[in-house]
């Protein structure tokens, strides 16, 4: 059975501290922002299937002023044969696992600050367990 989560990430300029914000530097700026994603395995953007229970697709919606957008989606342990992949708008993103093996991958919604050109990673997890007993995890970090 397929599985489809649908996520929030919300961003914010600064640091925020609990409530399941984090917070990164951007890499070409090195301006301070935290996010926070909201939904999914664990509310924290995951997704969480077994293996062979067919594909799975995280819905990411952001959720923030119009000063952000998606400007790509990358991802991290997608070993061979790759399993993940992925689609986007300036306001949205898809990421969908063929969960045909066992996986336990990262992945990145790189968010764009318009008013100083920031490249903000937001990356929570995914991962695919074995069948039995172990599920399939698509997660954040």
């Amino acid at each position: 059975m397929a599985t489809n989560e649908t996520v929030q990430l919300k961003l914010a300029p600064g640091t925020k501290k609990g409530n399941g914000w984090t917070t990164v530097v951007a890499p070409n700026t090195q301006q301070t922002y935290s996010f926070k994603y909201t939904g999914g395995y664990k509310d924290r953007g995951g997704l969480k299937t077994h293996v062979g229970d067919g594909s799975a697709t995280i819905n990411v919606n952001l959720d923030t002023d119009n000063r952000y957008s998606v400007s790509d989606v990358t991802f991290r342990d997608d070993d061979t044969p790759p399993q993940l992949s992925r689609s986007f708008t300036p306001t949205t993103a898809a990421i969908t696992d063929l969960n045909t093996m066992q996986l336990d991958a990262d992945y990145c919604v790189m968010v764009l600050d318009s008013t100083n050109g920031s490249m903000i990673p937001c990356d929570p997890m995914i991962a695919n367990d074995p069948k039995h007993p172990v599920p399939h995890r698509i997660h954040q970090h």
